[in-house]
């Protein structure tokens, strides 16, 4: 009997040692299992100046996320499954944006991610000059073949050109407008201090008659038919592995709108007009 108990006493040690370690194993790889963001260094500078009055302006999915004042080097940690611009500003300066589109396949979310590292310069803005760069002067994406983050080379040759356009043809600065001038002041008539003794002289007034009026003249106005507006709509769509992409072409008077609709599997839903985003609102209007 002894003996029974002593090996029913080890049997249930054995148990409750080996559910501990169950425990503490799961507790170790919950511990281990990596955040679902990708780690983006900022480097930000300014050309022959200093960072006061330098802005990263950071948006995500369109609205504001974060703004970052006056540092040159930054650590963002940003969410999987999102599209952030990052506009890096300061006055005098061109301002330019970086876009970093956060998006993984679907089994991907728990892998781990080197840190990219964006380098961001400003440029000081041309004498009676203004440059303006239309879109972002790059984009990250994660890269299927290498299984992390990186530059978007396509996109990279398009920006080039992009900016290679803007400096090539900068436009003038508006001049403030100039100021009010200041009415002249006229001085005051001298009175001089009548004589003694002022003579009165009759001044006889002339008969007024009041002049009969002049009849207006009358202006026809021609009718002139309004012009008619021509509008033709040209639908396309493309269906994707995750994504289907509805692109719808508008012509007014011979003048062609791009209108873009991207539907994600994951829920996500942009809209664009020229390649520029727009609200959902717009583009049904737009293109009913």
């Amino acid at each position: 009997m002894k003996q029974d108990s002593h090996n029913y006493n080890r049997r249930k040690g054995i148990l409750w040692t080996a559910l501990l370690l169950c425990v503490l194993t799961g507790i170790t790889s919950s511990a281990q299992e990596p955040a679902s963001t990708f780690s983006l260094k900022v480097k930000f500078s300014i050309e022959g100046g200093g960072m006061e009055n330098a802005l990263i302006t950071i948006t995500k999915n369109g609205s504001t996320y974060k703004v970052i004042d006056s540092k040159s080097k930054y650590v963002l940690d940003l969410e999987l499954g999102a599209d952030f611009l990052l506009t890096f500003t300061k006055p005098g300066y061109i301002t330019k944006s970086l876009a970093v589109d956060t998006h993984v396949p679907n089994g991907h979310e728990k892998d781990e991610f080197n840190q990219y590292i964006a380098t961001v310069e400003l440029a000081k803005q041309p004498e009676d000059q203004e440059i303006t760069y239309t879109q972002p002067v790059g984009r990250i994406k994660y890269s299927g073949m290498e299984g992390q983050f990186d530059a978007d080379k396509d996109y990279s040759q398009k920006a080039q050109a992009m900016v290679e356009t803007a400096e090539a043809h900068p436009k003038p600065k508006p001049k403030p407008p100039a100021p009010n001038p200041k009415p002249e002041t006229k001085p005051a008539p001298v009175q001089t201090t009548p004589p003694s003794n002022p003579v009165a002289v009759p001044v006889k007034q002339p008969e007024y008659k009041p002049e009969p009026p002049k009849p207006k003249p009358v202006v026809t106005v021609p009718d002139v038919p309004a012009k008619a507006i021509v509008k033709n709509k040209e639908e396309k769509i493309i269906q994707e592995d995750r994504r289907k992409i509805t692109i719808v072409t508008v012509n007014i008077d011979g003048t062609d709108y791009v209108y873009k609709k991207e539907e994600y599997t994951w829920g996500g839903l942009y809209f664009y007009k020229n390649g520029k985003n727009i609200t959902e609102r717009t583009f049904e209007k737009e293109t009913e």
